[in-house]
């Protein structure tokens, strides 16, 4: 019996205009009032996921920076907020300098950005809403900070992600959040781990969870669940390990025509 879903955001729930339709709205509340937890699980900032959570109109918990940080939405409470070690975020920033790369910082919910006139900043200003903040990468301050994320073509960034394994792999988690997208965070998180420990407080198994997600960082959370369920267009290592794949895709209401079929909810 599933008493939970974890929704991806982006490339998932989101269509690529970053909009949920009214008919993922729909069908989400109708679960929720049969008593199934909903819960987000993304790796957006908190401050980049409020809107989202205001227009499904449901409480949850919201678990951002791919379970660095967990936020009761309707009290506000912060459950859970692991940081990148100063020691680790130091050898980042002086990655960053040596190769000339642009970067994003997320520190207390605000988005910082080595060069605010970058492709970089662009691209994540639009699909985000955020403004950024301009830094200067020597004299900012390596404490209290979330994660890092450069932004540039998927091939790239493999090379990016295997130099920076190579330098602070085993003290950080570096992964993919959307092909364009890679991120530095503390080495303890991950969606799966962070969807346990809440599951756990809500005394629902994680068995009991479904999970949809399309992209690198959720496959530590499809492993986990229940029943999981990849997107149309996710990556080829999802499509390999999850039961269902959705016969449609982010831009065609994919979790919502799965879900309505799969609860008999039409």
């Amino acid at each position: 019996m599933i008493k939970a879903i974890a929704l991806d955001l982006d490339g998932t729930l989101l269509n690529d205009k970053k909009e949920v339709t009214d008919r993922s709205v729909n069908i989400l509340r109708k679960l929720y009032q049969k008593g199934i937890e909903i819960l987000i699980v993304t790796g957006r900032p908190y401050s980049s996921t409020t809107k989202i959570i205001e227009r499904l109109g449901i409480p949850m918990t919201a678990i951002c920076y791919n379970g660095g940080k967990i936020v009761n939405t309707i009290s506000g409470e912060i459950l859970e907020n692991k940081l990148l070690p100063e020691d680790i975020a130091k050898k980042l920033f002086e990655y960053i300098e040596a190769k000339k790369l642009n970067i994003n910082i997320f520190m207390d919910e605000k988005w910082h950005a080595n060069d605010l006139e970058s492709e970089s900043a662009r691209i994540y200003k639009k699909n985000s809403g955020l403004t950024p903040i301009k830094i200067d990468l020597k004299n900012f301050s390596k404490k209290n900070i979330t994660k890092g994320v450069i932004i540039d073509k998927t091939e790239i960034l493999e090379k990016y992600k295997k130099e920076l394994e190579d330098l602070i792999g085993k003290e950080s988690y570096i992964t993919f959040t959307q092909p364009t997208y890679l991120e530095v965070l503390n080495k303890d998180i991950n969606k799966g781990k962070a969807l346990k420990r809440i599951l756990e407080l809500k005394n629902i198994d994680i068995k009991e969870c479904m999970a949809f997600g399309d992209a690198e960082n959720d496959k530590e959370m499809l492993e986990t669940v229940g029943i999981n369920v990849a997107m149309k267009d996710s990556i080829d290592e999802l499509r390999e390990i999850c039961t269902y794949i959705t016969k449609d895709s982010n831009n065609e209401d994919g979790v919502a025509k799965f879900l309505e079929e799969y609860f008999n909810e039409k």
